[in-house]
């Protein structure tokens, strides 16, 4: 849902949204897919910024 409602250009609902991001950034950094996270931007493990709707896309939860 945030990442339809990046590409469409409106906000969504905040409460959903971030309980969306924190279990995508939780699940990727379980699988060490990312290290950190600021803002709309996380941290590859060897420190590259990317940011975070991109990450979302190319690493859906659970694949």
């Amino acid at each position: 849902m945030f990442v339809a409602a990046c590409k469409q250009g409106r906000k969504p609902e905040s409460a959903q949204a971030k309980s969306e991001v924190v279990a995508w950034f939780e699940w990727a950094r379980k699988n060490r897919i990312v290290i950190a996270m600021s803002g709309e931007v996380v941290y590859t493990p060897d420190g590259v910024a990317v940011p975070l709707a991109e990450m979302m896309q190319r690493f859906p939860v659970g694949e």
